[in-house]
């Protein structure tokens, strides 16, 4: 034990801290965080659009339409989700431009040129001159697909790539300088014009060079096979996710955000897969995945990291000792909002070998459980509505699974589940706290 504890604190905390403050990484977390305000508020109107008509034995659908509302309520989810990766790229480019000590905006404009010449479009039928019917790619109009949670591997390696081009220009001083007494916003404009040009025309070759290859759907077509798919193949199935929970717990373990190490490579798989979701959801189809970012948040990490929610029960109930009484109390209604972390660094669960197992344990056990229980038909899958991860249980598993009581019933399933797990390792714990109290 103590082997491994000596590898968690000095190998495996440290390694989660340089992954975490990896600038890109950072960028790609911090970028996304800027489109999440859409997701949510798309989201509500989703929940809206799509209430099953025999959760209260009343057609919500058929009301919003009599008020004459329903079409404007599909048109706002439609311009809210539906350009994420719109959002991201700008926000990705921003920060990243931002961590350098450049010009984050201008930055985040050029990624959001880039990006938009980047994307495919739809195919129009001209006609040559010999009245020739001929497909043409790069002069329609661009689909929201080409915008929307399906881009986001394109939106990332377009962001990343033009805030690295715009410093390089930036940082080695190869711009047009204008003199001193030039407004400093002016100068920057024309600072930016050689990075601007040379970025575009970067972009252009590319997809030019794509479309000359015979590649169909362009970048996104390459970065899906490339990377999408291998990620997809991990963080979309039972014993992908099933890692990926045991490496966040285990970094959440050492005292590293778990969220902050992994987020950046599997959060943009969940969101394309929850928008999926989302999008068949709002067309009345079935829905083809059982892994979205509403299944992490609410059911796999309930009550926060380690699925503490368990512990913080056994702290208010159960604690013998006065300061776990005393944490109980503080910790017991923040664990409902899946807030942990006076549990996590004043219990502690943070390096104590004590609670290591359940810590581990019990986000795992709730992962296999939630899955299993939405693959065999006993709980609907999230619909794609994407809810503040602060969202306390049974609310939570009944707006997810749009208006299901069985959602809500698994998630007090995995509270008690959490307790469980928990509670012979907290009675270990609280008579040692309990004999170090009487003996001073």
């Amino acid at each position: 034990m103590n082997g491994l504890m000596h590898f968690l604190e000095n190998t495996l905390a440290p390694l989660g801290t340089r992954i975490g403050n990896q600038r890109h990484l950072k960028a790609v977390r911090d970028g996304f965080m800027m489109a999440m305000p859409l997701v949510l508020v798309g989201s509500f109107f989703l929940l809206l659009i799509s209430w099953p008509d025999e959760a209260f034995n009343y057609s919500v659908q058929g009301l919003l339409q009599d008020i004459g509302i329903y079409d404007i309520l599909t048109t706002m989810n439609q311009s809210t989700m539906a350009i994420i990766s719109l959002v991201a790229v700008f926000g990705i480019a921003y920060r990243l431009s931002e961590s350098y000590e450049t010009d984050g905006p201008s930055a985040g404009v050029l990624a959001l040129s880039s990006f938009i010449l980047m994307a495919p479009r739809f195919a129009t039928q001209v006609f040559n001159e010999e009245g020739e019917q001929v497909t043409q790619l790069f002069g329609g109009a661009i689909p929201f697909s080409s915008l929307n949670a399906n881009a986001l591997f394109v939106a990332i390696v377009v962001g990343l790539v033009t805030a690295e081009i715009y410093r390089f220009f930036i940082q080695r001083g190869i711009v047009i300088k204008m003199p001193k007494n030039v407004p400093d916003v002016v100068s920057r404009s024309f600072s930016a014009l050689l990075p601007t040009l040379t970025t575009l025309i970067f972009w252009a070759c590319l997809l030019k060079g794509l479309d000359a290859l015979g590649v169909e759907g362009g970048l996104g077509a390459v970065l899906g096979l490339v990377i999408g798919q291998p990620l997809r193949l991990i963080a979309g199935t039972m014993f992908g996710m099933v890692i990926v929970v045991l490496v966040n717990s285990l970094f959440w373990f050492c005292g590293v955000n778990g969220g902050q190490v992994l987020n950046a490579f599997v959060d943009p798989v969940w969101l394309q897969m929850t928008e999926e979701n989302q999008l068949a959801a709002a067309s009345g189809e079935v829905l083809p995945n059982i892994i979205t970012l509403p299944f992490k948040d609410l059911f796999v990490f309930i009550g926060g990291g380690g699925a503490t929610i368990g512990l913080g029960i056994c702290l208010f109930l159960f604690s013998r000792s006065k300061t776990y009484k005393t944490l109980g109390r503080i910790s017991f209604i923040p664990s409902f909002f899946n807030i942990n972390t006076a549990i996590l660094f004043s219990f502690p669960t943070v390096l104590n070998p004590i609670m290591m197992i359940p810590f581990v344990l019990a986000p795992t056990i709730n992962a296999l459980i939630t899955y299993l229980a939405m693959y065999t038909g006993l709980v609907p899958l999230t619909t794609g509505v994407v809810l503040p991860w602060t969202m306390p249980p049974i609310i939570g598993g009944f707006l997810a699974t749009g208006g299901s009581w069985q959602g809500a019933v698994l998630q007090v399933v995995l509270i008690a589940i959490s307790f469980a797990i928990y509670y012979p390792f907290f009675r270990v714990a609280d008579k040692n706290n309990l004999e170090k109290e009487k003996e001073e």
